[in-house]
């Protein structure tokens, strides 16, 4: 022993923490260690302290042979155990209790990445027993975020092996908490137990682990339901699987190994293949003679994810080799070109500089959301050059290489980035797995440069690594706080939603006016349970559907929920949420109101129009983008014409009186309609609503089905590019479409009769389409404080 380096026998240890042999013991073949230098800084294995801590532990006390023998021996143990181990533990523990409190203050509804609500349904569908969530008729009115229907159920877009881990702790503690905790332990200690096998140094796995618990990155991810964390653990058991059993040869190991590569294969297989690609490769290389016996347990470990995931792929897509992730949308996948998340989306062409600026965009985040990222990466380039990394851990390093250059190809990495902007708040989700090889080879690198340093002289070394340390916790706390400020700002404006629902009376049946038509988004508070009978059951506005779902829950009054135009994209998006209470009408004829108020087209816009749309009929309504619009159609058995509009004066259903527009902020309290006044469209000057410039057009639209009309606001820009502003959905039923048997009026409609709450700040809506009879709104809940008058 010299140079603080040991030699150790292949044994594989019991306790966490100790040291399997440093990496020359992942050759092909055996090499003399290379003496280190002085200060390189390789803790001494205390594998001989612990022999002697088993041999000489003293059996007896003071008050007799053997009194405290237990009690001797436990201490005896825990004495044992290197302080590195006992460092990572302590730093677990604390890592499991951060994902719990940042759970329950910033994420405590979910956070801003929807898919939360997938993994969070799953799991729930999952610890009540079943394997997919019921989807009662009319299926679509209640599809969940980025879900389809298959036969009498919903089929979700990922894999069940991570609902799975959080459906256990649902089961067995009514809670996902305990889930997330163990997620985050698991993280830092299986980072530290790799560490171990790919440096032989524990103050460097410890290190390690340090920066792994540190990442601003881990610790949000650590607080959300969503599968980077998870997989993280799983790459890095897979690893130090194989390496540990192929240095001992052990099976177990392995075939561990293989179990945990089979999951994380099963929930994200891009990721699996790039960045254990180069490792694959090396050990296929370097173990010579033992390749059929590594394979082979391998293999054993992964039968049973294997026979699971064609199982579930069976039973959600009939194809045992069909993922249900491509079921909903085939061009969701990787590679250039048109690309789309959901059949409703618009195209978008994804190209090379595309995705370049993706990944570039995620690299500029990760080096503030990892801690320490960009010292990590110079560290982690430095150890190669001076081939003071292991094989394996250049091979994790050329791994993360190809991660990066395989991510260009991946279109949901600019969706991300680009399209939806969500890593700014939750970070680079997308790169967790790149934190593998950024710190263990970071780690590697900074603990021998920070030798170097030191060894030349103390007070020089400290001189120059203060100011990096420094450095580096500064960009960690600047990117932590702000993250946790924006997430909170989000999730203050759900608070708000969720409450003004809240007090909705008699468990209400709220549908939503979304777009795309999914519930939990663009807020996870508009997400049913699997059972569909919480206190609040929210349905798809989409249109004569919405007539079957009242009269299915009779039980529970109706009411629409409109949100802003991107409402919770950004901390600085639109937060306004109202509420409109609905009710059915019925007769030979049914007028109903539009109202748009003067601003609500975008302020550069060059024109704007209104169009009415049922089944093939279209009306076409210039309206002045400057002023506000108000009209009235009638909705009858014979279809939409012009001779069904009539243009009003003044508009009747204008915003409630505690209308913030007119009164400041909504004070959350119920709305109180009364006659409107001219300033209600929010109109320059009193009485400013104008007819529009140029006649309605009708035309028809070929293959046109439906009898609901969709009445959707468009506006032209100077470049003479038109796009949507507002649309609004007006459910209608004709006798002719009713239930043989039943005897039905000639039109049915739901509609609104009004404002009834409002909550958040921003862009409203700026549709208002409300039944023409609805003059005056009856409160339902009693009237206290403020609002009653």
């Amino acid at each position: 022993m010299g140079n603080g380096e040991v030699d150790l026998p292949p044994v594989p240890p019991a306790a966490l923490g100790s040291v399997p042999g440093v990496s020359s013991r992942h050759e092909s073949r055996r090499r003399t260690p290379a003496p280190a230098e002085s200060d390189s800084g390789p803790v001494l294995p205390a594998v001989p302290t612990q022999r002697a801590g088993r041999r000489g532990t003293p059996t007896g006390s003071d008050g007799g042979p053997g009194g405290d023998a237990p009690g001797r021996r436990l201490r005896g143990h825990l004495a044992a155990v290197p302080a590195a181990a006992r460092y990572v533990a302590v730093l677990a523990v604390l890592s499991a209790a951060a994902a719990v409190v940042l759970r329950h203050t910033v994420f405590p509804l979910l956070s801003v990445n929807n898919d939360e609500g997938i993994y969070l349904l799953h799991a729930r569908t999952l610890a009540e027993g079943r394997l997919f969530p019921p989807a009662p008729h009319p299926a679509q009115s209640y599809l969940p975020w980025l879900g389809t229907v298959v036969d009498d159920h919903y089929v979700l877009k990922y894999t069940p092996f991570v609902p799975a881990i959080f459906a256990v702790s649902l089961f067995v503690a009514g809670s996902i908490d305990p889930a997330l905790a163990v997620i985050a332990a698991a993280a830092v200690v299986v980072t530290y137990l790799l560490g171990v096998e790919l440096s032989g140094s524990r103050r460097v796995a410890a290190l390690a682990a340090t920066l792994l618990a540190l990442s601003p990155l881990v610790l949000l991810q650590s607080a959300m339901v969503l599968s980077y964390l998870p997989v993280l653990v799983l790459l890095q058991a897979t690893v130090l699987g194989v390496l540990r059993g192929r240095r001992s040869h052990r099976a177990p190991p392995v075939v561990g190994a293989g179990v945990a590569l089979g999951v994380a294969a099963a929930v994200r297989p891009y990721d699996v293949v790039l960045l254990l690609a180069p490792l694959a490769v090396w050990l296929l290389v370097t173990s010579a003679g033992r390749r059929w016996w590594l394979l082979r347990w391998l293999l054993c470990g992964l039968a049973a994810p294997a026979v699971i995931v064609l199982l579930t792929n069976a039973a959600a897509t009939g194809d045992p080799l069909r993922l249900p992730f491509a079921l909903l949308e085939p061009d969701d996948r990787i590679g250039f070109g048109l690309r789309k998340l959901y059949p409703a989306d618009g195209r978008h062409d994804f190209g090379l500089t595309d995705g370049l600026s993706s990944v570039g965009d995620h690299l500029w985040l990760l080096g503030g959301w990892a801690f320490g990222g960009v010292v990590l990466a110079a560290a982690a380039l430095a150890a190669g050059a001076r081939r003071r990394l292991s094989a394996p851990a250049a091979m994790l390093g050329l791994g993360g290489l190809l991660f990066l250059i395989g991510y260009v190809g991946f279109w949901g990495a600019w969706n991300a980035a680009e399209l939806w902007g969500g890593i700014r708040y939750v970070g680079p989700f997308y790169m967790v797995a790149v934190l593998i090889p950024l710190v263990h080879l970071g780690a590697t690198g900074c603990a021998w440069g920070a030798a170097a340093l030191v060894g030349r002289g103390r007070r020089v070394g400290f001189t120059l690594l203060a100011p990096v340390v420094a450095a580096v916790v500064a960009l960690t706390i600047v990117v932590l706080t702000g993250a946790v400020r924006d997430n909170l700002a989000l999730t203050g404006n759900d608070r708000d939603l969720r409450a003004m629902l809240r007090r909705l009376p008699d468990r209400p049946l709220v549908f939503v006016a979304a777009n795309p038509a999914f519930l939990g988004h663009p807020t996870p508070v508009t997400a049913n349970g699997p059972d569909l009978d919480d206190p609040v059951l929210y349905a798809i506005v989409r249109g004569v559907d919405d007539l079957t779902v009242v009269a299915d829950h009779p039980e529970r009054p109706a009411y629409l929920l409109r949100l802003a135009p991107a409402y919770d994209r950004s901390p600085g998006s639109p937060s306004t949420a109202r509420v409109e209470r609905l009710a059915v009408r019925a007769g030979d004829r049914v007028a109903a109101t539009v109202a748009v108020p003067a601003g609500a087209t975008p302020p550069r816009s060059r024109s704007a129009r209104l169009v009415l749309a049922a089944g093939r009929d279209r009306l076409s309504i210039p309206v002045d983008p400057r002023a506000a619009t108000s009209l009235t159609f009638t909705v009858d058995d014979d279809g939409l014409d012009v001779n069904d509009l009539a243009f009003n004066g003044p508009a009747r259903n204008g915003p409630a009186r505690n209308d913030p527009a007119r009164n400041g902020p909504a004070r959350n309290g119920p709305a109180r309609n009364g006659p409107a006044r001219d300033d209600d469209t929010g109109s320059a000057r009193s009485g400013a609503v104008r007819r529009p410039p140029a006649r309605p057009t009708a035309t028809v639209v070929r293959g046109g089905r439906g009898t609901s009309v969709t009445v959707t606001l468009y506006a032209t820009d100077r470049q003479g590019h038109e796009r949507t502003v507002d649309q609004q959905i007006l459910p209608v039923r004709l006798a002719g479409r009713a239930v043989p048997g039943r005897s039905e009026p000639a039109v049915t409609v739901l509609g609104s009769v009004g404002q009834i709450d409002e909550v958040g700040a921003g862009v409203r809506p700026p549709l208002r389409v409300t039944l023409a009879d609805a003059s005056v709104v009856p409160d339902p809940r009693p009237q206290t404080g403020e609002g009653a008058r």
